[in-house]
């Protein structure tokens, strides 16, 4: 475990690429379960509604587009070993997540916090956007820039599609 955590470490500084994970569908289960597991007790913080339904649809999205992305290009065989990355390293980058939005609070009348909390959202979100394209990157053997645009096009297509099914439960 020890070594799989060093991987994601080395993954989430973009020093090597998800080829080192193991391509077992044994692991990609426990990480997805991880995965649902954290974007649940995030969800729970940010004091989210229908945290349930929520979480099972992105991890539903999740899988189906790294599935039709990789199927497009014929890389199915990697699969596992990206999507063990992309769960494992937001399980890495949520406990800073949900520290910022437990600093939030219920309310933000504090402007100095506020700013604190939404510049480290915005950062937080973008170093894995970049992860997440530096993973696809790798997966797709295409560049960052392509990879990174891919994920923020995964990233706009969840957040609509979250938007459509939960827009009455916000």
């Amino acid at each position: 475990m020890t070594r799989l955590l060093s991987a994601l470490t080395q993954i989430a500084l973009l020093r090597r690429d998800a080829s080192i994970l193991p391509a077992s569908w044994a692991w990609v289960t426990l990480f997805a379960v991880g995965y649902a597991a954290t974007n649940a007790l995030v969800a729970w913080v940010d004091d989210a509604k229908a945290i349930f339904a929520r979480t099972s649809v992105d991890l539903a999205l999740a899988l189906a587009f790294m599935w039709l992305l990789l199927a497009l290009s014929n890389r199915t065989h990697r699969l596992p070993q990206t999507a063990i990355a992309v769960f494992g390293v937001y399980m890495l980058l949520a406990p800073a997540v949900a520290a910022l939005l437990l600093m939030r609070g219920p309310s933000e009348s504090n402007p100095a916090i506020s700013l604190l909390t939404t510049a480290g959202s915005i950062l937080i979100t973008l170093w894995y956007l970049l992860i997440v394209g530096h993973i696809l990157k790798g997966a797709l053997d295409t560049g960052l820039v392509t990879g990174f645009a891919i994920a923020i096009t995964w990233l706009v297509a969840s957040i609509a599609v979250a938007r459509f099914l939960f827009a009455s439960a916000s």
